[in-house]
């Protein structure tokens, strides 16, 4: 392989661990597929399992900087830019982060890994207000009623406690030269829905507004009951994008613990014109801050 081709492999570019891993993953597997290595040939030499390579190429585990520079040299690359940034990007992988803590599992723990990096962050939610822009009582009355336990329940303090770290890391990403931008299109019902009691909601909807103060940061639409040119029936979900070269990912909440997300760019394009639909047809700017207003003091008036 030639140089200007191996300079190709790697892209250099700011990212965390989540999209380190991802890169390290994709450039492997990119390479081994260029050279017409099956995945049997190279992990017999390497010493390995078949399943341990498979799962370094699909970014399901990290690998060390030392296997990565061994596997770059059974691939024959020889440029020392691109095995030390893929070295670096490996080291970068391996990082622990403070959701770490939480020992979280599955889809969601890959969501909030992707959400703890993403640059913009488009949420559309269909029946309550969003883990990110939630209050510490209305996370807890409306986890308990998730759970169908008491709201002092451990399980109950667990995700909340989780989903105030969310919003720690998010403000703490804001407070820095390239501020992550979230922008929230609420179905009217979810704000109307007094979770924890009227005061509680209207707690979070001051919460809301105050938030809202902050355009560069914080955007919000609503879908008010009367749409007519409602797209986001479907369900809710959330678009984390990326400032890299990493494809948008979308998370989807089931019931009973049953997340997943999507990585495939024509559901992800699909979801990102639905949202756009939902901007264009409902309320935005002063338009959607007045209808919290108003809900708000509806709940307080209640």
């Amino acid at each position: 392989m030639s140089d200007a081709s191996d300079r190709s492999v790697v892209p250099t570019e700011t990212v965390g661990p989540k999209i380190a891993r991802a890169n390290v993953a994709l450039r492997l597997k990119s390479l081994r597929d260029g050279l017409g290595l099956s995945a049997a040939a190279v992990a017999k030499t390497m010493d390995w399992s078949v399943s341990k390579l498979t799962r370094i190429e699909k970014g399901e585990v990290t690998v060390q900087p030392l296997e990565v520079r061994a596997l770059l040299g059974h691939y024959h690359i020889s440029d020392e830019h691109v095995v030390a940034e893929l070295s670096r990007l490996a080291r970068l992988s391996r990082s622990r982060q403070w959701y770490s803590r939480h020992r979280l599992a599955g889809a969601f723990a890959d969501f909030v890994a992707f959400e703890n990096e993403a640059a913009e962050i488009h949420v559309w939610q269909l029946l309550f207000v969003p883990g990110l822009l939630q209050t510490r009582d209305y996370a807890r009355a409306i986890t308990a009623r998730t759970l169908r336990t008491d709201p002092n329940d451990e399980q109950v303090k667990a995700r909340v406690d989780l989903r105030m770290d969310r919003q720690e890391a998010l403000f703490e990403r804001q407070r820095g030269d390239s501020p992550p931008r979230v922008t929230v299109v609420f179905d009217e019902s979810a704000l109307r829905r007094p979770l924890g009691g009227h005061e509680v909601m209207a707690r979070q909807l001051d919460h809301l507004l105050a938030l809202a103060e902050d355009p560069q940061r914080f955007v919000f639409g609503v879908a008010p009951l009367d749409l007519e040119h409602h797209s986001g029936l479907g369900g809710s979900f959330e678009l984390l994008k990326f400032a890299g070269t990493h494809d948008d990912v979308m998370f989807v909440e089931a019931a009973a613990g049953y997340d997943f997300l999507v990585v495939n760019r024509e559901e992800t394009d699909r979801h990102n014109a639905l949202f756009k639909d939902l901007l264009d047809y409902g309320r935005t700017g002063d338009r959607a801050l007045q209808t919290i207003r108003s809900i708000r003091d509806e709940m307080r008036a209640g």
